[in-house]
Protein backbone atom coordinates (compact mmCIF):
# COMPACT_ATOMS: atom_id res chain seq x y z
CA UNK A 1 0.00 0.00 0.00
CA UNK A 2 2.94 2.29 -0.02
CA UNK A 3 3.12 5.13 -2.49
CA UNK A 4 6.75 5.10 -3.16
CA UNK A 5 8.75 2.17 -4.83
CA UNK A 6 12.38 1.60 -3.87
CA UNK A 7 13.27 1.03 -7.55
CA UNK A 8 15.95 -1.46 -6.52
CA UNK A 9 17.02 -2.95 -9.82
CA UNK A 10 17.29 -2.12 -13.49
CA UNK A 11 17.66 -5.33 -15.45
CA UNK A 12 18.29 -3.93 -18.90
CA UNK A 13 20.83 -1.65 -20.63
CA UNK A 14 19.41 1.48 -22.21
CA UNK A 15 20.27 2.19 -25.82
CA UNK A 16 19.22 4.76 -28.38
CA UNK A 17 19.68 8.50 -28.50
CA UNK A 18 21.75 8.55 -25.33
CA UNK A 19 24.25 5.98 -26.55
CA UNK A 20 25.17 2.73 -24.80
CA UNK A 21 25.47 2.34 -21.05
CA UNK A 22 29.00 1.57 -19.84
CA UNK A 23 28.05 0.05 -16.48
CA UNK A 24 27.87 -3.74 -16.70
CA UNK A 25 26.13 -5.52 -13.77
CA UNK A 26 27.74 -8.81 -14.84
CA UNK A 27 31.16 -7.44 -13.93
CA UNK A 28 30.30 -6.59 -10.31
CA UNK A 29 32.53 -8.21 -7.69
CA UNK A 30 30.91 -11.47 -6.58
CA UNK A 31 31.23 -10.74 -2.85
CA UNK A 32 29.72 -7.27 -3.38
CA UNK A 33 26.84 -8.84 -5.33
CA UNK A 34 26.16 -11.26 -2.48
CA UNK A 35 26.01 -8.37 -0.03
CA UNK A 36 23.65 -6.57 -2.41
CA UNK A 37 21.25 -9.54 -2.36
CA UNK A 38 21.40 -9.60 1.43
CA UNK A 39 20.62 -5.86 1.56
CA UNK A 40 17.53 -6.33 -0.60
CA UNK A 41 16.27 -9.01 1.78
CA UNK A 42 16.82 -6.66 4.72
CA UNK A 43 14.91 -3.89 2.96
CA UNK A 44 12.02 -6.22 2.18
CA UNK A 45 11.73 -6.71 5.93
CA UNK A 46 11.72 -2.92 6.43
CA UNK A 47 15.26 -2.99 7.86
CA UNK A 48 16.42 -0.08 5.74
CA UNK A 49 19.20 0.95 8.11
CA UNK A 50 20.58 -2.59 8.08
CA UNK A 51 20.28 -2.69 4.30
CA UNK A 52 22.17 0.57 3.96
CA UNK A 53 24.97 -0.71 6.20
CA UNK A 54 25.24 -3.86 4.07
CA UNK A 55 25.33 -1.85 0.85
CA UNK A 56 28.06 0.35 2.29
CA UNK A 57 30.12 -2.81 2.72
CA UNK A 58 29.38 -3.71 -0.90
CA UNK A 59 30.60 -0.40 -2.32
CA UNK A 60 33.74 -0.55 -0.20
CA UNK A 61 34.51 -3.78 -2.05
CA UNK A 62 33.41 -2.46 -5.46
CA UNK A 63 33.16 1.32 -5.62
CA UNK A 64 31.77 1.20 -9.18
CA UNK A 65 28.73 -0.86 -8.13
CA UNK A 66 26.07 1.51 -9.46
CA UNK A 67 23.05 -0.57 -8.45
CA UNK A 68 24.27 -0.57 -4.84
CA UNK A 69 24.33 3.24 -4.79
CA UNK A 70 20.87 3.33 -6.40
CA UNK A 71 19.44 0.94 -3.84
CA UNK A 72 21.09 2.84 -1.01
CA UNK A 73 19.48 6.01 -2.34
CA UNK A 74 16.09 4.29 -2.41
CA UNK A 75 16.45 3.13 1.18
CA UNK A 76 17.51 6.57 2.37
CA UNK A 77 14.46 7.91 0.55
CA UNK A 78 12.22 5.51 2.49
CA UNK A 79 13.78 6.89 5.69
CA UNK A 80 13.10 10.45 4.43
CA UNK A 81 16.82 11.22 4.59
CA UNK A 82 16.60 13.20 1.37
CA UNK A 83 20.15 14.54 1.33
CA UNK A 84 21.70 11.10 1.76
CA UNK A 85 19.40 9.78 -0.98
CA UNK A 86 20.44 12.61 -3.31
CA UNK A 87 24.14 12.04 -2.58
CA UNK A 88 23.88 8.36 -3.51
CA UNK A 89 21.82 9.02 -6.63
CA UNK A 90 24.53 11.45 -7.75
CA UNK A 91 27.28 8.91 -7.05
CA UNK A 92 25.40 6.42 -9.22
CA UNK A 93 24.88 8.97 -11.98
CA UNK A 94 28.60 9.79 -11.99
CA UNK A 95 29.40 6.14 -12.71
CA UNK A 96 27.09 5.86 -15.74
CA UNK A 97 24.50 8.51 -16.58
CA UNK A 98 22.87 6.31 -19.24
CA UNK A 99 22.20 3.44 -16.84
CA UNK A 100 20.91 6.08 -14.41
CA UNK A 101 18.27 7.46 -16.80
CA UNK A 102 15.24 5.68 -15.29
CA UNK A 103 16.26 6.81 -11.81
CA UNK A 104 15.87 10.49 -12.60
CA UNK A 105 12.28 10.17 -11.38
CA UNK A 106 13.02 9.06 -7.78
CA UNK A 107 16.04 11.37 -7.82
CA UNK A 108 13.70 14.27 -8.58
CA UNK A 109 11.33 13.26 -5.79
CA UNK A 110 14.14 13.42 -3.24
CA UNK A 111 15.32 16.77 -4.61
CA UNK A 112 11.77 18.05 -4.14
CA UNK A 113 11.84 16.69 -0.60
CA UNK A 114 14.73 19.08 0.07
CA UNK A 115 12.83 21.92 -1.60
CA UNK A 116 15.12 22.06 -4.67
CA UNK A 117 12.28 22.18 -7.19
CA UNK A 118 14.37 23.71 -9.98
CA UNK A 119 16.80 20.80 -9.98
CA UNK A 120 13.92 18.36 -9.50
CA UNK A 121 12.26 19.75 -12.61
CA UNK A 122 15.46 19.31 -14.61
CA UNK A 123 15.71 15.68 -13.50
CA UNK A 124 12.12 14.78 -14.31
CA UNK A 125 12.40 16.47 -17.71
CA UNK A 126 15.35 14.20 -18.48
CA UNK A 127 13.30 11.20 -17.32
CA UNK A 128 10.47 12.15 -19.68
CA UNK A 129 12.83 12.12 -22.68
CA UNK A 130 13.28 8.35 -22.37
CA UNK A 131 11.91 6.68 -25.47
CA UNK A 132 9.04 4.22 -25.08
CA UNK A 133 8.23 4.96 -21.44
CA UNK A 134 5.32 2.81 -20.29
CA UNK A 135 2.07 4.62 -19.60
CA UNK A 136 2.35 4.41 -15.81
CA UNK A 137 5.89 5.83 -15.77
CA UNK A 138 4.97 8.59 -18.19
CA UNK A 139 1.94 9.66 -16.15
CA UNK A 140 3.97 9.57 -12.96
CA UNK A 141 6.68 11.73 -14.50
CA UNK A 142 4.18 14.21 -15.91
CA UNK A 143 2.40 14.45 -12.56
CA UNK A 144 5.68 15.20 -10.77
CA UNK A 145 6.59 17.74 -13.42
CA UNK A 146 3.32 19.62 -12.86
CA UNK A 147 3.96 19.59 -9.10
CA UNK A 148 7.46 21.02 -9.47
CA UNK A 149 6.29 23.67 -11.93
CA UNK A 150 3.51 24.67 -9.54
CA UNK A 151 5.97 24.92 -6.64
CA UNK A 152 8.34 27.11 -8.63
CA UNK A 153 5.52 29.31 -9.90
CA UNK A 154 4.03 29.69 -6.43
CA UNK A 155 7.40 30.59 -4.94
CA UNK A 156 7.86 33.30 -7.58
CA UNK A 157 4.50 34.90 -6.80
CA UNK A 158 4.43 34.29 -3.04
CA UNK A 159 7.92 34.93 -1.65
CA UNK A 160 8.22 33.95 2.01
CA UNK A 161 11.26 35.19 3.87
CA UNK A 162 12.73 32.90 6.47
CA UNK A 163 10.40 29.92 5.86
CA UNK A 164 11.72 26.67 7.29
CA UNK A 165 10.28 23.17 6.86
CA UNK A 166 11.02 21.28 10.08
CA UNK A 167 9.01 18.06 10.46
CA UNK A 168 9.28 16.51 13.93
CA UNK A 169 9.06 12.94 15.12
CA UNK A 170 5.91 12.33 17.20
CA UNK A 171 7.87 10.39 19.79
CA UNK A 172 8.00 6.81 21.03
CA UNK A 173 4.35 6.82 22.09
CA UNK A 174 3.53 6.56 18.38
CA UNK A 175 6.66 5.80 16.37
CA UNK A 176 8.41 2.43 16.67
CA UNK A 177 11.05 0.51 14.73
CA UNK A 178 8.37 -0.76 12.33
CA UNK A 179 6.65 1.36 9.69
CA UNK A 180 3.79 3.70 10.60
CA UNK A 181 2.01 5.74 7.95
CA UNK A 182 -1.28 7.20 6.62
CA UNK A 183 -2.14 9.38 9.64
CA UNK A 184 -5.62 10.84 9.98
CA UNK A 185 -7.02 13.17 12.66
CA UNK A 186 -10.43 13.98 14.07
CA UNK A 187 -11.49 17.59 13.54
CA UNK A 188 -10.44 18.62 17.05
CA UNK A 189 -6.92 17.33 16.36
CA UNK A 190 -6.91 15.18 19.51
CA UNK A 191 -7.41 11.66 18.11
CA UNK A 192 -4.87 10.22 15.71
CA UNK A 193 -5.46 6.98 13.82
CA UNK A 194 -2.78 5.54 11.56
CA UNK A 195 -1.63 2.33 9.87
CA UNK A 196 1.13 0.24 11.42
CA UNK A 197 2.87 -2.68 9.72
CA UNK A 198 2.79 -5.60 12.15
CA UNK A 199 5.07 -8.65 11.84
CA UNK A 200 6.59 -7.24 8.64
CA UNK A 201 3.51 -7.71 6.44
CA UNK A 202 0.16 -7.34 8.26
CA UNK A 203 -1.25 -3.79 8.32
CA UNK A 204 -3.49 -2.78 11.24
CA UNK A 205 -4.93 0.41 12.69
CA UNK A 206 -3.57 2.06 15.84
CA UNK A 207 -4.77 5.10 17.74
CA UNK A 208 -3.39 7.71 20.10
CA UNK A 209 -5.10 10.52 22.00
CA UNK A 210 -3.62 13.93 22.78
CA UNK A 211 -4.06 15.20 26.32
CA UNK A 212 -2.37 18.36 27.52
CA UNK A 213 -0.24 18.49 24.40
CA UNK A 214 1.09 14.94 24.87
CA UNK A 215 0.17 11.90 22.79
CA UNK A 216 -0.85 8.79 24.72
CA UNK A 217 0.80 5.40 24.14
CA UNK A 218 -0.72 4.13 20.90
CA UNK A 219 -2.83 0.98 20.93
CA UNK A 220 -4.53 -1.25 18.43
CA UNK A 221 -8.06 -0.10 17.61
CA UNK A 222 -10.52 -1.98 19.84
CA UNK A 223 -13.28 -4.08 18.33
CA UNK A 224 -13.31 -6.19 15.17
CA UNK A 225 -11.75 -3.85 12.62
CA UNK A 226 -8.21 -5.29 12.64
CA UNK A 227 -7.82 -8.71 11.05
CA UNK A 228 -5.10 -10.99 9.72
CA UNK A 229 -5.63 -9.29 6.35
CA UNK A 230 -4.31 -5.83 5.44
CA UNK A 231 -6.23 -2.73 6.52
CA UNK A 232 -4.88 0.71 5.72
CA UNK A 233 -5.24 4.11 4.04
CA UNK A 234 -8.08 5.07 6.36
CA UNK A 235 -10.01 8.32 6.70
CA UNK A 236 -11.81 9.06 9.95
CA UNK A 237 -14.98 11.16 10.07
CA UNK A 238 -14.77 14.59 11.66
CA UNK A 239 -16.66 13.40 14.74
CA UNK A 240 -14.51 10.27 15.05
CA UNK A 241 -17.44 7.88 14.76
CA UNK A 242 -16.69 6.03 11.52
CA UNK A 243 -13.79 5.02 9.28
CA UNK A 244 -13.59 4.41 5.57
CA UNK A 245 -10.53 2.33 4.74
CA UNK A 246 -8.89 0.04 2.23
CA UNK A 247 -9.04 -3.70 2.91
CA UNK A 248 -6.90 -6.03 0.80
CA UNK A 249 -7.46 -9.72 0.09
CA UNK A 250 -10.59 -9.94 2.24
CA UNK A 251 -12.61 -13.15 1.64
CA UNK A 252 -15.70 -11.10 0.67
CA UNK A 253 -13.75 -8.64 -1.51
CA UNK A 254 -14.55 -7.84 -5.13
CA UNK A 255 -10.95 -7.03 -6.09
CA UNK A 256 -7.46 -7.27 -4.64
CA UNK A 257 -8.29 -4.21 -2.51
CA UNK A 258 -11.72 -2.70 -1.72
CA UNK A 259 -13.24 0.13 0.31
CA UNK A 260 -14.89 -0.70 3.63
CA UNK A 261 -16.66 1.27 6.35
CA UNK A 262 -16.49 0.68 10.10
CA UNK A 263 -18.49 2.32 12.91
CA UNK A 264 -17.49 3.10 16.48
CA UNK A 265 -19.79 1.18 18.85
CA UNK A 266 -19.88 0.54 22.59
CA UNK A 267 -17.86 -2.64 21.87
CA UNK A 268 -15.24 -0.87 19.76
CA UNK A 269 -15.00 -0.62 15.99
CA UNK A 270 -17.36 -2.78 13.96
Amino acid sequence: MRNQSLLFTLCFILTGFYGIAQYNPDKVNRKAAQLYSKALEQAQGDDFKGGIATLQQAVRIDNAFEEAYLSMAGMYGELKDYQAAIDNYEKAKAIDSVFFMDYNLPYSINLAGKGDFAKALQAVNIFLTIANLNETSRKSGEYRKRCYEFALGYANTHPIAGYRFEPRNLGDSINTKVSEYYPTLTIDGNTLIYTRRVNDFNEDFYQSHRQGGTWSKSESLPGNINTNQNEGAQNISQDGQWLIFTGCNFPDGHGSCDLYISYLTTDGWS
